[in-house]
C-alpha cells in the first residue's frame, strides 16, 4: 500500500483521529501535557497530511488507529495490543445516557437535537430517527443490509450492493424517499456489508441522546450518525459513531459496537 501523498489535504475526520490518537498517546504517558496540548492545536489548525503526519510520526501507535489514514503503513502495527481496547472500554463510565427511553418517541424524539428534519420524518440524528430509518430502509429494500450508511439530522446516504451485481454498488439519498445518486459504479471486492436490524436502536438512542455530555460539549448537537467498518480491520464488526458539535464548530465523536458497547470517546481540546 503507498504511502498517502504528503501534500493531501486533510479532511475534518482525518484531524479528529489524529487528535484522538494524541489523547491516547497522553493517556498511555507518551506525551506531557504541554506536548499533547501544543499537538492538539496544530492537528486541530493542520491543512495537509503532511502536517498531520509529524504529529503522530514519534508515537506509537494503538491497535485502534492502526489503519487510520495519517499512519504511514510501515509504523501499522502487526500484533493487537489489549491493553488499548481496555483504555476505551473504560470509557463507558464517563458516558451519558438518557434516563427513561424506553419509548424511542421520548426525550430521542426532540426536534431540537441536530435540527430539523422533514415535516415528513423526525430528525434522522435522533433515537426516532434512527428507528424510523431502519424500519423505512426495510420496506424498501425488503432487507437491512448496506455498505456504509451516514445520518444527517436532515438527509441520509447511503451505500448498497447492486441487486443485480455484487460487484458494483448503488448509493442513495434519503430524505423520507430513497433516490439513487450513484448507480452500476465499481464496488471494492474486500467490501464488508453490515446489517442495520443488528442495531439495538434503544440502546444507541440513549447513547445518541447524551452524546454532547460524553463527549463534553454539552451545548452542541448530534450532527452525524455513522453505520460502518471504518478504517480499522482488526475491529471485526460494524461500528456506531456519533459526531457532536457546536456553535464554535467544536467537534468531538464516540464510537460504539452495534450494542452500545464503548470502543472510544474523543474529547475535544479546551
Amino acid at each position: 500500500m503507498a504511502t498517502t501523498p504528503v501534500k493531501l489535504r486533510a479532511r475534518d475526520t482525518d484531524r479528529v483521529e489524529t487528535c484522538s490518537l494524541l489523547d491516547t498517546a497522553h493517556a498511555e504517558g507518551q506525551l506531557t501535557d504541554a506536548e499533547h496540548a501544543t499537538r492538539t492545536d496544530r492537528a486541530m489548525k493542520a491543512v495537509t497530511f503532511e502536517q498531520l503526519g509529524k504529529l503522530v510520526d514519534d508515537l506509537q501507535i494503538p491497535s485502534l488507529y492502526a489503519r487510520s489514514a495519517v499512519v504511514r503503513p510501515d509504523r501499522r502495527p502487526r500484533d493487537k495490543q489489549p491493553g488499548v481496547a481496555r483504555r476505551w472500554a473504560s470509557a463507558a463510565g464517563i458516558v451519558v445516557v438518557a434516563a427513561g427511553i424506553g419509548a424511542l418517541a421520548g426525550s430521542c424524539s426532540d426536534g431540537s437535537v441536530g435540527g430539523s428534519a422533514s415535516p415528513s420524518i423526525p430528525t434522522l440524528t435522533t433515537g426516532e430517527g434512527i428507528a424510523h430509518f431502519i424500519d423505512d430502509y426495510r420496506a424498501t429494500f425488503g432487507d437491512t443490509v448496506a455498505d456504509e450508511v451516514l445520518l444527517f439530522p436532515e438527509q441520509g446516504s447511503i451505500d448498497r450492493k447492486s441487486d443485480s451485481d455484487p460487484t458494483r454498488y448503488v448509493g442513495y439519498t434519503y430524505d423520507g424517499e430513497f433516490d439513487s445518486f450513484d448507480s452500476d459504479s465499481a464496488r471494492p471486492r474486500d467490501t464488508r456489508t453490515l446489517d442495520l436490524g443488528a442495531v439495538d436502536v434503544p440502546v444507541i438512542a440513549q447513547l445518541v441522546s447524551g452524546a454532547p455530555q460524553s463527549v463534553r460539549v454539552p451545548d452542541g448537537t448530534v450532527s452525524q450518525v455513522r453505520f460502518e467498518y471504518g478504517t480499522n480491520d482488526r475491529i471485526a464488526e460494524p461500528v456506531v459513531t456519533i459526531y457532536v458539535q457546536d456553535e464554535y464548530d467544536r467537534s468531538a465523536f464516540m464510537t460504539t459496537t452495534f450494542d452500545g458497547d464503548i470502543l472510544g470517546v474523543y474529547f475535544p481540546s479546551d
